[in-house]
């Protein structure tokens, strides 16, 4: 599956080669390039992993191979914490008397 000019995709590229790694990070980062993501709008249409030029919502011009078509935001805050789920109800009954 490839991206057509004006759809919102994933980019990386290599930033830093691991020849070039700080010296003060550990060995087992130390040995391993550093790769950055970024999502933006295609400027030209391309396959997976084909290099393409991107327009960062920030306005930036980027090329990077392609890594994904309409991505999706797979972060998250993790399980619900009963404690945390308590205070708003503890609190407002103790700010109210």
């Amino acid at each position: 599956m490839g991206s057509h000019v004006g759809q919102f995709v994933e980019i990386s590229w290599i930033a830093i080669e691991a020849s070039e790694r700080a010296a003060n990070i550990p060995e087992s980062t130390r040995q391993l390039p550093l790769v950055a993501r970024v999502k933006g709008i295609a400027l030209e249409r391309g396959e997976m992993g084909q290099e393409i030029e991107v327009l960062t919502l920030a306005g930036r011009r980027i090329r990077g191979r392609l890594t994904s078509v309409a991505p999706r935001h797979s972060h998250g805050f993790g399980e619900p914490q009963p404690e945390l789920l308590r205070i708003g109800s503890e609190l407002r009954r103790e700010l109210e008397g």
